[in-house]
């Protein structure tokens, strides 16, 4: 890290500012701070105000301490002293950030002492002239976290300034209803079934049994070969999931191992298993830029060569699978490799999307990318990401699904969501498409992480799905696994069937009020409902998509 040139220019406003939400009658009453979504993407000529009026940084000033620098000069870097740091408190962090003297910078916000263990908040790729925004957060542990301070990437007479500077802290069950609160919003809503006789008179007492029968949340698992005629682990699967996606079985080393000798034996016997059980499935993946996961037959073509394999690929996909895979993971790891990149050039990536458009034009595309929201990696960042996804538009060519890999190891609540929130700037589907937990942890300690995960993905608005990076086979997985090879459930398959009850309407009872109505709120999905009365019995279904008004539905006995 180079020296700066004097002490970096700061300026920090200050501004008290309410954030007013309104919160749907069937969340219960809460008193704590209410969790601010609000994230920018855009370089902006002003700093925004500061979340939660600042926080715990109201009316505070950044200090300047010295760093050893990566060449071993001393640094002066800003850093905000922390006061009272409570193990297990949760807090979100947010700053404006401008350079002044070079064309771009990564921004490192981490909290710990200087000269110690640290741990990362958050990232910013920070240009001249205009204010990026940071956003993240970190639980407190038992390390010593006296400062949240702020590196920056390799520049030399880096000049930096900070606006808007923000703290705020959440207890865990603060934090646990900030969730609920958002899943009632996003995830749930209000019904009122209307009973009458067929002169349209509203039936008071009327029985009525309502069950959840499909799930509008896609939340599934990885499968591979070993699921094929593995009647048992079929059965388990259906029990909980409703979205698949095949661990190897459509990459490019398993279908053609050899150059011209192409076998989708695999791929057809999994893919006849999801058509028959109506289960959505995600195509992973096309390309995979890590030459080490390239076929080595490939890796040894020319340039013109590979350019006419690539293409003779996409066909061979295109034409026997259009339709069958709602997604396409097209170019995977893009902003770690770039094998194709290199020979082919720079819209190569380009020329895959727009081919496989073409070609299944119904078809969701994903930038599919790891270390996004799993740890501050500075080849993935949140707005490496983003900018990826913005050059390809401008381009021409617009991918409509945000794919995070999400192998995790100690996860980050706050930083996760804080991904998130900028992420969903951008408007489009966000899945976290491999999710995992290192098992270099116990099968405890695997549970307790997963369960932080999942929470925070199916709290966030912007999320779709989630598929579980859990595929046995052999009887072991890639990390995580959430049975043993009887399919007797581990702790982390304790914790996906808890959430997977937690996170259904189920079966409900009761009986129509004097307005011949019966009011309930439900999960998004499809419901078929028996009512009863005199004798009379008929069968009805609805649907429930997301809405913030309330879902009417009449029934006539």
């Amino acid at each position: 890290m180079k020296r700066t040139r004097g002490h970096p220019i700061f300026s920090l406003s200050i501004f008290y500012w309410v954030l007013s939400v309104s919160v749907p009658c069937f969340v219960s009453p809460y008193d704590g701070p209410l969790y601010d979504s609000s994230a920018f993407s855009e370089c902006k000529l002003y700093p925004e105000k500061p979340l939660y009026g600042g926080g715990v940084l109201k009316d505070k000033l950044p200090e300047f301490d010295r760093f050893m620098g990566a060449d071993g000069k001393t640094v002066h870097l800003p850093i905000f002293k922390l006061q009272d740091s409570t193990p297990g408190t949760i807090y979100s962090f947010s700053t404006w950030i401008k350079i002044n003297n070079a064309d771009s910078a990564l921004i490192t916000a981490s909290v710990g002492e200087k000269d110690s263990e640290e741990l990362c908040v958050g990232t910013v790729d920070a240009k001249r002239g205009c204010w990026s925004f940071l956003k993240g957060g970190f639980v407190a542990s038992t390390l010593n976290l006296s400062s949240i301070y702020l590196k920056y990437s390799d520049q030399q007479d880096l000049e930096i300034e900070i606006a808007s500077a923000s703290l705020q802290p959440f207890t865990e069950q603060q934090w646990l209803l900030n969730q609920q609160r958002k899943i009632n919003m996003a995830r749930k809503r209000a019904v009122t079934i209307h009973i009458s006789n067929k002169q349209g008179v509203r039936l008071e007492g009327a029985s009525l049994t309502i069950e959840q029968v499909s799930k509008d949340f896609l939340l599934g698992s990885a499968i591979a070969y070993t699921f094929i005629d593995n009647t048992p682990y079929q059965n388990w699967f259906l029990e909980r999931f409703n979205a698949a996606v095949f661990e190897d079985e459509i990459k490019w080393y398993t279908t053609e191992p050899r150059r011209g000798q192409l076998n989708y034996t695999l791929a057809d016997q999994l893919l006849e298993f999801v058509r028959r059980n109506q289960i959505t499935v995600r195509g992973h993946n096309i390309f995979w830029e890590d030459p080490k996961y390239t076929p080595g037959w490939v890796q040894n073509l020319t340039d013109s060569e590979l350019k006419s394999a690539v293409n003779s690929r996409i066909q061979s996909l295109m034409s026997k699978y259009k339709d069958e895979f709602v997604h396409w993971d097209v170019n995977n790891e893009l902003l770690h490799f770039d094998f194709y990149e290199q020979r082919l050039g720079p819209n190569a990536t380009l020329e895959f999307y727009r081919t496989v458009h073409q070609q299944d034009p119904l078809a969701t595309l994903f930038l599919n990318e790891f270390n996004v929201v799993e740890n501050c990696d500075s080849s993935s960042t949140v707005d490496k990401y983003i900018s990826k996804m913005r050059e390809l538009k401008e381009d021409g060519m617009s991918m409509n699904g945000i794919g995070l890999e999400g192998h995790f190891g100690v996860p980050n609540p706050p930083r996760i969501r804080a991904t998130l929130d900028k992420l969903a700037t951008l408007g489009l589907p966000i899945w976290l498409t491999e999710v995992d937990i290192s098992d270099t942890f116990s099968k405890e300690t695997q549970a307790i992480y997963l369960e932080q995960v999942l929470r925070e993905a199916f709290s966030h608005p912007a999320v779709d799905g989630i598929m579980l990076w859990s595929a046995i086979r052999r009887n072991k997985c890639y990390r995580m696994c959430l049975t043993d090879p009887d399919l007797n459930n581990l702790p982390t398959g304790d914790v996906v069937d808890k959430l997977l009850k937690e996170w259904d309407t189920g079966v409900l009872k009761g009986q129509t009020d004097e307005h011949g109505s019966y009011s309930f709120y439900g999960f998004l999905g499809d419901y078929k409902v028996t009512a009863s009365y005199g004798g009379k019995v008929v069968d009805a279904a609805f649907s429930l998509s997301r809405s913030e008004e309330t879902k009417h539905f009449s029934v006539q006995l």
